[in-house]
């Protein structure tokens, strides 16, 4: 290895230089990190209200129950005709088409009513509010003229309230999915779509000041959810909800964007400018909700240019959705446990700055919470221990640092990841260093150019190859410094001799992919990364093409090794000898199975996939959790890193089809490695505390494999010898 160094110094120097360039952006990142370890919770009020309906207790206790266990800050999601309406409220909606095909309702509706609908509907796209209270019908009349457009509204009023009709557009009808109808014998005779609501009936109309009294009474602050929909969202919107909240005297900490829009947002106005400045005078914080698959964020419109005007002022919120609420006594557990793991990953791996939290319920029952409160207490109890172990307390959030990762950083990463690229090239095909040194001036020309004009992208491609090529720099230092192993030691040689070989080979593998972990990761480590408002998508790139690249080159040397080829690169006679080659059915039946765990692998990737992982894993999973301060990737330390090591001493002891399927699992795990640091939103110290306790549960299972393996293979041996097989 210190030969092949030597005759490729210019491109191990430039590497040398970027990954010193990644430590650096890696030092800023982690001061950013640790500048803010606080997480706040916000009650939702709505399952607050529905915790406190099949509880002894009214809604009141249970927020001073909750105050007590730290959560002092209450979500009040704003009224519309469809929370009205399912409420207690007398007050009921419907669209005016149904109205009209109700002929009990026409028979018993006032003459008036009757008259204002015939005289101002024209379409089928018109809502009739019916207000059975003076309170109720000043409060929507109220809302629509003022935060809406009072010529779209015509109005009743009655001694018990009144009616209100509201002028609707085809592009506010909602609609179900299209429905079929067929003959006796099934063939479809016709497909329709019914209009079943309209967006009219989720307009925000305000916030009720009797919830707001009951939030504020418990101690509670309140934290105003206000959303806005396309077509009914102007600076008329904008202003009114801003004046409710001094009417009420609500100030919000956060502002949670989680809908179609922003407020006040119009391409035709400058509300982006309104909302920021009214965000930056009242020192609130924007709040992006991550979504239910655990991936990027909910992204309304005008959402980016907020972000950008407020020079991030964000954190990320974990809205606890329905399908962890249902996680009591779930994965055999007794109680609240996977709910406290789901909220503990979320803020510890994933940047989660604010829990929006929603009550528990029993396991897969939408509707049955549990209402015993000492649950609750012992729940937060456990999860803010837990989460004292890494520093994290509980308290007012604030954003992290807007930190940008520098242009010469970027670049001297650009070319680094080229070089080993270069490297990659040059172990396959047969060319010489002057040609590669063009080809590398060419490519530092392009790279900084493309950082200059497509920052965003460049940085990804940067990321990506540095993710690709020294992952496969790292398949090159297994197979070399294995094959010069094998020229030193002998074939029969001792366990000890290869165990230290092994653990070599693997320390050296496992240092490339440090290096290349580092430089994926820094330079798609600016803010925008690190809230997922930008995404990095080349991880299946990075765990794919390594795989592909160390079984090129594995047949490659094991050719050159066992006699077939002169040379270790590829030749034209090559391609003339694979495609002449006879193809057995072993070999089908090996490239199938292997096909098949490859997709078990990359399935398992991520949470996008309908692959479950097994009750029993996760529990593993949970347990180490629990113990460690970071949970090792499973995949390193039970398969990868032993194989590593079952890899050398395949290789010395010529078993040449063993060789091959270790390396295979052995370069899973020096991806496995780059891809912990591809998630820019977990912490970097957590990244390399997982690798540390992968690489020292996997060299004591490695030795332990290794001892077993040979056992097997020396009885194999004994068998065949006595059987004559």
């Amino acid at each position: 290895m210190r030969a092949y160094i030597k005759r490729n110094r210019v491109f191990f120097i430039l590497i040398a230089l970027a990954v010193i360039a990644a430590l650096i952006v890696t030092a800023q990142r982690m001061i950013v990190e640790k500048s803010d370890r606080t997480v706040d919770f916000i009650l939702d009020y709505k399952e607050a209200e529905l915790l406190a309906e099949q509880s002894p207790h009214d809604v009141g206790w249970w927020l001073k129950e909750f105050a007590g266990m730290g959560i002092t800050k209450v979500g009040l999601q704003e009224e519309s005709l469809k929370t009205l309406t399912k409420s207690e409220e007398p007050v009921k909606a419907e669209l005016v088409t149904e109205l009209r095909q109700d002929t009990y309702w026409l028979s018993q509706a006032p003459e008036e009513v009757l008259e204002m609908i015939d005289e101002n509907v024209e379409d089928d796209f018109d809502v009739l509010v019916i207000a059975e209270s003076q309170e109720m019908f000043s409060f929507i009349k109220r809302a629509f003229e003022v935060r809406y457009d009072p010529k779209k509204v015509t109005t009743l009023q009655t001694d018990d309230g009144g009616y209100i009709l509201i002028d609707g557009t085809v592009e506010d009808a909602l609609y179900g999915e299209t429905e079929v109808i067929g003959d006796s014998e099934s063939v479809g005779f016709e497909q329709y779509q019914d209009m079943k609501s309209s967006k009219i009936m989720y307009l925000n109309l305000g916030m009720l000041a009797d919830k707001v009294k009951i939030i504020q009474n418990a101690g509670c602050t309140v934290e105003p959810r206000t959303s806005a929909y396309e077509g009914w969202n102007d600076k008329r919107f904008f202003n009114d909800v801003v004046k409710q909240y001094a009417k009420l005297k609500v100030d919000p900490n956060y502002w949670i964007m989680a809908n179609k829009v922003i407020p006040a947002y119009d391409e035709e106005e400058d509300g982006v400018k309104i909302l920021a400045d009214y965000l930056d005078e009242n020192d609130i914080t924007i709040g992006i909700v991550e979504n239910t698959n655990q991936r990027a964020n909910i992204d309304p419109d005008g959402l980016e240019e907020l972000v950008q005007a407020t020079d991030y002022n964000v954190v990320r919120v974990f809205s606890v959705w329905p399908y962890i609420q249902f996680r009591y006594e779930y994965y055999g557990y007794d109680s609240y446990q996977e709910i406290e793991n789901s909220l503990f990953r979320a803020i510890v791996e994933r940047n989660i700055k604010v829990i929006y939290y929603k009550p528990m319920k029993e396991k897969d029952d939408n509707y049955t919470y549990i209402t015993d409160v000492k649950e609750y207490r012992e729940s937060f109890a456990s999860l803010e221990k837990r989460l004292a172990r890494h520093g994290i307390r509980i308290g007012q959030a604030s954003p992290s640092k807007p930190y940008q990762v520098p242009f010469w950083a970027k670049l001297l990463i650009a070319v680094g990841a080229g070089c080993a690229g270069l490297l990659c090239l040059k172990q396959v095909l047969p060319i010489r260093n002057r040609w590669l040194y063009l080809l590398l001036i060419l490519g530092t020309v392009g790279a900084a150019g493309a950082l200059r004009i497509a920052p965003n992208l460049a940085g990804q491609l940067t990321s990506m190859a540095a993710s690709v090529f020294m992952g496969c720099l790292a398949v090159i230092w297994m197979i070399r410094k294995s094959v010069e192993d094998k020229k030193k030691v002998r074939a029969d040689a001792g366990l000890g001799a290869i165990l230290t070989r092994g653990i070599i080979v693997l320390a050296g593998g496992l240092l490339v992919s440090l290096a290349g972990a580092i430089m994926t990761a820094a330079p798609i480590s600016s803010i925008n990364f690190m809230l997922e408002m930008d995404i990095y998508r080349g991880v299946k790139f990075a765990q794919l093409l390594p795989l592909a690249f160390f079984a090129l080159v594995f047949c490659l040397y094991a050719l050159w090794l066992w006699g077939e080829k002169k040379k270790t690169t590829l030749e034209i006679r090559d391609v003339k000898w694979i495609m002449n080659y006879d193809i057995k059915v072993w070999i089908i039946a090996v490239v199938g199975l292997l096909g098949a765990l490859g997709y078990v692998y990359l399935a398992r990737t991520g949470h996008e996939t309908g692959m479950d992982v097994s009750t029993f894993e996760l529990v593993a999973r949970n347990f180490l959790e629990e113990i460690l301060y970071a949970r090792p990737r499973t995949k390193e330390f039970l398969v990868a890193f032993p194989a590593v090591m079952l890899f050398v001493y395949s290789m010395i002891r010529n078993q040449k089809v063993w060789a091959f399927v270790f390396g295979l699992a052995g370069t899973i795990g020096f991806t496995s490695v780059i891809n912990t640091f591809m998630h820019i939103r977990t912490p970097m110290e957590l990244g390399f505390a997982r690798t540390a306790y992968s690489v020292i549960f996997g060299v004591v299972l490695g030795v332990l494999y290794v001892v077993v393996f040979d056992v097997i293979c020396r009885l194999f041996r004994k068998w065949g010898t006595r059987y004559n097989a």
